[in-house]
């Protein structure tokens, strides 16, 4: 006996229009505008590089969903972890995407035993941004001119030399500084980067890993003085700062790389519509003109499938440093 034969032919027409509707309203985003707008999450304030740069890409991916709206809510806190709870919170329809970065997918689950999500169960990246090397710098007034010599001075007593430290994933490069040149720096750590630039600034701290797009201006005003990059090239804008590994950690390299994901549960077709929109808004050029002209960045923009594969890299890369120092030391 037949579903059809069990219900009067207009119930049955009825049914099955309702299923038919429900199964395409993950794919709807990309044929029509919609009322409801995509909400963008970030895990900082508003301001800051990262909220800047997801703002930008939510406008432009206006045009490449039809027309639909966008929306940022900051939610800064925790370590990304009220706004990964944000995310959760909501329904996985692809309404809401998230701003990834190592934080979230791959530090917090090393350092953080009680972390409320599974960054690989939970969460599914959709795209790459950007990703941008840090820089090591010392105040103007150090007396240190090369990367050598701070590690120098390190090297004649544990924690002789101070470094600052605000986030978890500065810190890792730093202890990987650490690890690699055979040092123990006195770590200070900060709630923001602003606070410090000020004591880097004074000379209450001695060195420091700062993102190259913030560190720029005060490096061209000469406030402070730049040691090492930690890409695995120099960078276009510091073309006289060698490399960490030219200065003696050849396998050394740091990047903090942004990007977009939904809530795992989200259905494929959805995940699909947001991906192909997001990397063809990130082709413009206004887009690639900010990341590298503003942000001091390098457009990196991958899709779902190499993002996580990147995640999986760096969590096993991270993971074998743990082995090797703290990762959760304050």
């Amino acid at each position: 006996m037949t579903f059809e034969t069990n219900l009067p032919r207009r119930l049955f027409g009825l049914a099955l229009s309702v299923l038919l509707t429900a199964a395409a309203l993950p794919s709807a985003m990309a044929q029509s505008p919609s009322s409801r707008p995509v909400r963008f999450i970030v895990p900082l304030g508003p301001g800051s590089g990262s909220d800047t740069i997801t703002r930008l890409v939510a406008r432009l991916v206006v045009s490449e969903l039809g027309g639909q709206s966008t929306f940022i809510e900051n939610k800064p806190g925790g370590d990304a972890v009220l706004a990964v709870q944000s995310l959760l919170a909501s329904p996985a329809d692809g309404y809401s995407v998230l701003m990834l970065s190592p934080s979230s997918m791959v530090i917090n689950p090393l350092i953080n035993e009680r972390l409320p999500y599974d960054a690989q169960k939970d969460l599914r990246p959709l795209a790459t941004m950007l990703r941008s090397a840090a820089v090591l710098v010392t105040g103007a007034t150090s007396p240190y001119k090369t990367y050598a010599e701070a590690m120098a001075a390190a090297q004649k007593s544990p924690k002789s030399v101070s470094m600052a430290s605000y986030s978890n994933h500065y810190r890792i490069g730093a202890l990987m500084l650490q690890q690699g040149a055979g040092v123990e720096f006195n770590y200070i750590t900060y709630k923001s980067p602003g606070q410090v630039q000020t004591d880097l600034m004074g000379g209450q701290v001695e060195l420091a890993l700062l993102d190259i797009g913030g560190a720029l201006p005060l490096i061209a005003a000469g406030k402070v003085r730049p040691l090492a990059v930690t890409s695995k090239e120099r960078h276009p804008k510091l073309a006289n700062v060698p490399t960490v590994r030219e200065s003696g950690q050849p396998n050394y390299d740091l990047y903090v790389w942004i990007g977009l994901g939904v809530a795992a549960k989200t259905p494929e077709p959805a995940v699909k519509t947001l991906e192909t929109a997001l990397l063809k808004a990130m082709e413009q050029p206004e887009f690639k003109t900010y990341v590298t002209e503003t942000a001091g960045a390098e457009v990196y923009t991958v899709g779902s499938k190499e993002m996580g594969e990147m995640i999986a890299s760096e969590t096993a890369r991270y993971r074998a440093l743990s082995k090797l120092v703290d990762l959760s030391q304050k």
